[in-house]
């Protein structure tokens, strides 16, 4: 698993970065675990009260809006409040923002409240921009870098649009859209939006890579995938 990208995720595991995520039980698991085998030190509870106190002890933030309900929204406020009082940087995940009109007028309150990375997919890039498929609309109206997953993946500024790498092995496969929003956040607290992205798509694809080698399912590709991403930074050190 020689690569270049390797001394990266051995500097991330050294410094350990907080990372805290309001996000759905369904994945939460799973986004753990991927967060752990990278170094990062993950946090997961939305009660409000709480999730302000480990925001602002936070290095980054992510707001995930799978399973959204009263307490991740209330959570969800009081935890990108806490976190911008801090001057520190935060992801939005809108997911699902397309089957709901609920969660859409919430993450439309959340794109208000300036977002460092928006990471979505197609779907939800159209419901967020009016049925528009422009990432770079989304990104100048919002202010944010926007990360574009699925068919034909990329990240922009509004006006320099990058493209990157299709992952077609992750096709019907579910929580990996989460874990990779949960990545690109823990990148955040050292990096720059823009590599944070990069070295975490980086990561992830290397990681999705050797997991389509070494698993021969669903389930013994989650559990390549996180072993993956534990090697990359292990091998990385010395």
């Amino acid at each position: 698993m020689n690569d270049d990208f390797q001394p990266y995720l051995a500097r991330l595991k050294q410094a350990r970065p907080r990372v805290h995520i309001i996000i759905g039980a369904i994945t939460a698991p799973f986004v753990v675990d991927v967060l752990a085998a990278i170094g990062a030190r993950p946090t997961v509870t939305h009660e409000a009260e709480q999730a302000a106190e480990f925001a602002a002890g936070a290095d980054t933030l992510l707001i995930n809006l799978a399973q959204l309900d009263r307490p991740r929204m209330d959570g969800a406020r009081a935890a990108v409040e806490a976190i911008r009082q801090k001057a520190r940087s935060w992801v939005l995940d809108p997911a699902m923002v397309q089957r709901s009109a609920t969660r859409l007028a919430f993450a439309r309150k959340l794109l208000a409240l300036s977002p460092d990375v928006i990471k979505l997919n197609p779907e939800e890039l159209a419901a967020l921009n009016d049925g528009d498929d422009s990432p770079e609309k989304l990104a100048l109206k919002s202010g944010g870098l926007v990360f574009l997953t699925g068919a034909r993946p990329c990240l922009t500024n509004g006006g320099l649009t990058m493209p990157l790498p299709g992952l077609p092995q992750l096709a019907g496969q579910v929580g990996y859209g989460c874990a990779l929003g949960a990545m690109v956040a823990a990148f955040l607290a050292r990096e720059t939006p823009q590599t944070a992205i990069e070295r975490a798509y980086k990561a992830f694809s290397l990681a999705v890579a050797w997991a389509g080698e070494a698993g021969n399912g669903p389930a013994s590709f989650r559990v390549a995938f996180v072993d993956a991403l534990w090697r990359l930074g292990e091998e990385g050190t010395g």
